[in-house]
């Protein structure tokens, strides 16, 4: 989903509400209404928009939205929109309100520059003010990179960061040293938390955890992290829940010049069982990947190999079956090669 250093208390400027800028890309943290609508008389939609990504380095300009995009009943001039931050500091993780709004003027909150106080859990949610009124709430992480981190974690058991409902995978930090305190985290985007991987084992300066994901943990951001504030890097693991596809794509940055495969995976509905099929179109950015053995949109051998990859195949990739639908979006970062004297 580059930066260090230990995170102290927040500071926020440039605090300015506006409309929503047009032409940027955005993370929209999408989440289930888990709350019964029989007992409420309106129910306010609303979302939260990073621009222009969740994913920064320390020194760029970001603004979060909190907006309402569904308002039949006409409440939000009557209910406050709050957007609050939760703190990234390991054992002390604190909420605050930074921006309280009516919900018909929305919030833009800027961070001009972003710095590694400012990265959390930010959540667009109300005041409770109407309690009959039900508002949505959403979450999303900003996470300000590590240059470089402190230790590297790993996919050990896949080649990929989609995986199955259900499907176990196990993950691994390799740490700088036998320091026992090192944690393994996760932030799950649909429930805005920020808990410890279960069952973590430490052996050989490694930090591992195996995880079976369940289908209410559509997205999750994982990192390992000490109580300094040191982290590694960070893996945005997707789970299909409902997709019976998912693509095989390398989970970290790959190196200039490296030949690149991508797959495609199955899981049949009723056995559970995970088979790779000849048949399978790739995207890059929502566009189909051009069949580079010229046989029409699917590859016959099943995978697609980028050859030589350079910064402009760098993007948003997925996989797509006649038998079994499309995949989830994978990004696929591409590093520059060290320059040698």
């Amino acid at each position: 989903m580059r930066l260090a250093s230990v995170l102290l208390c927040v500071l926020f400027s440039f605090v300015s509400p506006k409309s929503t800028l047009d032409g940027s890309s955005s993370h929209h943290v999408q989440r289930r209404d888990t709350k019964p609508k029989s007992n409420y008389t309106g129910v306010i939609g609303t979302k939260l928009e990073v621009f222009p990504t969740w994913f920064v380095s320390a020194g760029d300009n970001v603004t979060i939205n909190c907006i309402v995009h569904n308002d039949k009943m006409k409440y939000g001039d009557k209910v406050y929109l709050h957007l609050t931050w939760t703190n990234m500091r390991p054992g002390n993780r604190t909420k605050k309100v930074l921006v309280s709004q009516p919900a018909s003027a929305g919030i833009a909150f800027e961070l001009n520059p972003v710095t590694h106080e400012h990265q959390g859990v930010y959540t667009c949610d109300d005041n409770g003010s109407l309690p009959e009124v039900y508002v949505h709430d959403w979450h999303s992480m900003l996470w300000v990179e590590d240059a470089p981190p402190k230790t590297s974690m790993e996919v050990m058991s896949h080649n990929r960061i989609q995986f199955f409902s259900n499907e176990a995978f196990t993950l691994g930090c390799q740490l700088p040293n036998d320091n026992a305190q090192w944690k393994m985290m996760r932030f799950n985007f649909w429930k805005g938390t920020v808990t410890e991987c279960p069952g973590q084992v430490s052996s050989d300066h490694r930090l591992s955890s195996t995880i079976t994901p369940v289908h209410l943990d559509p997205y999750i951001l994982y990192w390992c992290e000490n109580p300094a504030g040191d982290r590694s890097n960070s893996l945005n693991v997707s789970i299909a829940s409902v997709a019976t596809v998912v693509l095989e794509s390398p989970p970290l940055p790959v190196m200039e010049g490296e030949d690149v495969m991508l797959r495609c995976f199955l899981r049949d509905k009723k056995t559970k069982e995970i088979s790779f099929s000849f048949h399978t179109s790739y995207d890059k950015n929502n566009r189909l990947i051009d069949n580079r053995l010229g046989r029409g949109p699917f590859e016959q051998e099943g995978n697609f190999t980028l050859k030589a990859v350079t910064k402009a195949d760098e993007g948003v990739y997925k996989c797509e079956m006649p038998e079994g639908g499309g995949s989830l979006d994978s990004w696929l970062s591409v590093k520059a090669r060290p320059v040698e004297e």
